[in-house]
This record gives structure tokens, C-alpha cells and sequence, in this order.
């Protein structure tokens, strides 16, 4: 490597001379204090790079630079000065030095970056430079879509070869339509944000994947990167849109699979719970209430035989008649209705009448446009469980007087509504509690999303959605 450096102080250039060797064993330094004596070494020699001082005893400042890059003739220079002035650091920058380094600042490691870095980028301008037209055969045949558009207006100002030919638009068409026209954009307002933010350098680069869709009705994913990128002399944006359709196909295909599956396992808990509610319900209907009754008959045969009249006897009986009662709505609870034969509504009526005998409320069942033969016989039973489960939780906490219950279908939506006039809570503060938390994971089961309206004195309404 051949390095020209143009330094009049001797101990300026002693170091640099030190870090150069350091850096790079095989090099050949010439060494200039004048800009004239720099320009004859330039007759004489390639030099891979220049260094640059800007204080020459027969040149300085924007001088030396204009002189130096002129005469370099392609060769990238570097300025090494004291002279720490940002701002005329960029402006020399923008005379077409490579780099500008502050000698305080120099070592061994910020030099080598600085070269290298100098000559890999003087290499690809100069590449650019020389080969417009083989820049314009990459542009036409990538085969990713490149769009170049104006950001005032959308207008398509250049479009590749492969998004003419894939999307089946002529040049011609393609540049008297916006980027609008060729990407269905969900969210505009988050481009239009995106491009403000590329037109005032706050961001270089955005990806984003949009459908786009032929003239001949074919349907393309595209992973969609932004660039910021100056288009004959004004602010363009560039877009660059990799067709990412077999991915995107393959993940919705994938998430399709999984919620099969994680419908399939919903519906396997549920039976397995269910499974397991009707044997506990079966055992204390079956057995634990039949020991119950055997023991109230053998009550009933020990206060004849003793003919005692006690009032302990009275207190057993209505004891043991009272939990045969609580086993009762329990086994009940457990064992909800059969809903292949029963239709959901009757089912509800089944809770309801439970809910009424336990305390006084006033409740109204609105199954407004619900058409039950479009669910499963298993969301059916969610939703009869959810039911359940809200009612406990008012009759536990709400001290309410009246509830609603409104099921209806709503697009593919079906949509559950339980809404009480308790003292309601809080929701930004109130943890939600064990029977709040089954009713979600109920509902996630078969995709259903739970919201909670709520605020102290003012009720309560769970909505829960399913999707159908």
C-alpha cells in the first residue's frame, strides 16, 4: 500500500508515520510538506490514499481541499487536522474528502478504520460512477420489486422490469399511478408517518409486509424496506418489496394448524372436565345423598323407638335434610343439562331458576338474533359454564338486584353479555379474581376474547366474543 501524506509538522508526521507502520508492515510513505512537492509525487506515483493537513505553509483551509481532491483524480483523501469545527467538517465532506480526523483524536486502530473504510467506499463510488448502465440492468432485472416515488405526492416515479412483468403493468401504466395503487396499505396514516420520517432523516430504513395484487388478479406478499434516496437531483423514496408469498402462505397455513390443534386440545380438556364434574355429581346425588337419607330414616326410627321428644331431633332432621338439599344444587351445578337434546335457552332457565331460589333477583334472558345450530354443542356448554360461573361471582361479591343476560350473533361473532347492578369495582386497581380468570381461560379455549366494564357503583358487564 502506497501512502501519500502531506504534513508540514515534523512531529505531526512522526507519529502518524509510527501508527501507519504499526498498522500496515508492508507500506511505502512519501512524505510532502507542501501541496506543490504533493502534486509533483502525484505525477510520479499512484498513491492508494492521501492525508491531508489543512494548515500548509503554501496552502489552508477550503483551498487545500478543492486543490487536493481535484488533482487526486479519483484517489480518496483524508483530512488530518487540528481544526475541530464541525461544521466545517461536514462542508469538507461535502468537497468530497472521505473522512476528516482530528489529530487529538488519532491512534493506530482510528487511522486503520478510517483508511480502510476510505478506500472500500472510494472503491464502490467509483465503481457507481463508472457504471450507470450496469446500475440501471441490476435496477431492471432484481428480481425483487423496486418502486421509486415521489413522498409529496405517492407518485410512482421508476419502476424495475420485475415488478412490470410480474404485476403485468406496462412502464407507461405503472408511472401514472401512486404506490397506493399497487400496495394495499391497512394503515396509511403509519406510511405516511413513516415517509415524513425518511423525508426529515429521522429514519433510513422501514420494513413492513403489504399484499399487492396483478392486473390479472394474482395475489403477492411483499416484504416492503423504504429507503430515503436522492432521485435526479430531489428527496425520493425508494422501496424495495421481496416476495415473501410462500412464507406468508406457509405461517397462515402453520397458525391455521395450531389453532386446529389448540382446538382440539380445548375440546379434550373440556371433556375431560365435564367427565370429571358428572362423576363427582353422580357420587354425591347416588351415594352421599343416599347415606344422607338412610341416616334420616334411621333418625326417624331411633326418636319412635325412644319416644323422646327432643328438640335436637327436630335440629338433626333439618340439618341433614338441608345439606341432602345443598348436595342437590350441587350434583345439579355439576351436571349441567344434556344440551344435544336441550336447547341452550331451557338451559339457562335451569341456572336462572337456581339464581332465584337462592336470593332475590330480578334476571332477563335476551337471546336476540342467536342462531344456535351454527356452534358446537361444546362452545354451547362454555358458554353455559361462563353463565354459571359470572352468577356466582355476583351472588359472592356484586350485591346486586337485577342482571342481564344477552346472547346474540353479530357478523362471526357470537357475543355474551352478563351485566349486573352490584356495587361493581374498579378495574385498573382490582386484581381480578379466581372466578374472572376461569371465565377467560374458558373463553380463550375457543379463541373468545373477555372485556370487563366496570367502575365502583355502577355494575358490572362481562362481554365475552367468539368467533365462528
Amino acid at each position: 500500500m502506497r501512502i501519500l501524506v502531506i504534513e508540514d509538522n515534523e512531529g505531526d508526521y512522526f507519529l502518524v508515520h509510527e501508527y501507519l507502520h504499526e498498522i500496515f508492515p508492508n507500506i511505502e510513505i512519501k512524505h510532502n510538506t507542501l501541496l506543490q512537492d504533493a502534486i509533483k509525487s502525484l505525477e510520479d506515483t499512484f498513491f492508494d490514499i492521501i492525508l491531508l493537513d489543512l494548515s500548509l505553509p503554501d496552502s489552508n483551509g477550503t483551498d487545500s481541499i478543492v486543490d487536493m481532491v481535484k488533482l487526486a483524480n479519483g484517489i480518496p483523501v483524508i483530512v488530518l487536522t487540528g481544526f475541530g469545527n464541525l461544521q466545517f467538517a461536514v462542508d469538507s465532506l461535502k468537497l468530497g474528502v472521505q473522512d476528516y480526523l482530528l489529530k487529538d483524536d488519532v491512534n493506530p486502530m482510528v487511522l486503520q478504520k478510517s483508511i480502510e473504510y476510505s478506500i472500500e467506499r472510494n472503491k464502490i463510488s467509483s465503481t457507481l460512477r463508472i457504471s450507470e448502465s450496469k446500475y440501471r440492468y441490476l435496477f431492471d432485472n432484481n428480481p425483487d420489486f423496486i418502486f421509486i416515488f415521489n413522498p409529496e405526492n405517492y407518485v410512482i416515479l421508476d419502476v424495475n422490469e420485475t415488478a412490470a412483468q410480474i404485476l403485468g403493468f406496462t412502464k407507461a401504466e405503472f408511472l401514472e399511478k401512486k404506490i397506493w395503487d399497487i400496495y394495499e396499505v391497512e394503515d396509511q396514516e403509519e406510511i405516511n408517518h413513516l415517509v415524513q420520517n425518511l423525508t426529515t432523516n429521522k429514519a433510513s430504513i422501514h420494513n413492513k409486509i403489504v399484499k399487492s395484487n396483478s392486473n390479472k388478479g394474482s395475489t403477492f406478499y411483499t416484504d416492503l424496506a423504504l429507503h430515503k434516496i436522492n432521485y435526479n437531483g430531489f428527496d425520493a423514496v425508494l422501496t424495495i418489496g421481496t416476495d415473501v408469498t410462500e412464507n406468508v402462505l406457509l405461517e397462515q397455513k402453520l397458525a391455521d394448524e395450531r389453532r386446529r390443534k389448540t382446538r382440539e386440545i380445548a375440546e379434550a380438556v373440556i371433556i375431560a372436565q365435564e367427565r370429571e364434574r358428572r362423576e363427582i355429581g353422580l357420587e354425591l346425588h347416588d351415594n352421599v345423598n343416599q347415606i344422607l337419607a338412610g341416616s334420616l330414616m334411621y333418625l326417624g326410627l331411633l326418636k319412635k323407638e325412644s319416644k323422646i321428644e327432643s328438640d335436637l331431633f327436630k335440629d338433626i332432621e333439618k340439618l341433614i335434610t338441608e345439606a341432602i338439599q345443598e348436595i342437590r344444587t350441587l350434583s345439579h351445578n355439576l351436571i349441567p343439562p344434556s344440551l344435544n337434546e336441550l336447547e341452550l335457552g331451557d338451559a339457562l332457565d335451569h341456572i336462572i331458576s337456581i339464581a332465584k331460589k337462592t336470593t332475590v333477583f330480578d334476571i332477563q334472558k335476551d337471546l336476540y338474533d342467536f342462531k344456535e345450530s351454527e356452534i358446537s354443542n361444546d362452545l354451547k356448554l362454555t358458554i353455559y359454564r361462563i353463565i354459571q360461573e359470572q352468577f356466582n361471582n355476583i351472588l359472592k361479591h356484586a350485591r346486586a338486584k337485577q342482571i342481564l343476560i344477552r346472547l346474540y350473533q353479530e357478523d362471526n361473532n357470537v357475543i355474551l353479555c352478563i351485566k349486573d347492578n352490584g356495587r361493581g369495582f374498579d378495574t385498573n386497581t382490582t386484581t381480578h379474581g379466581v372466578g374472572l380468570i376461569n371465565i377467560q381461560t374458558r373463553a380463550s379455549l375457543f379463541n373468545g376474547e373477555m372485556k370487563i366494564n366496570s367502575s365502583p357503583g355502577n355494575g358490572t358487564e362481562v362481554i365475552v366474543t367468539f368467533q365462528i
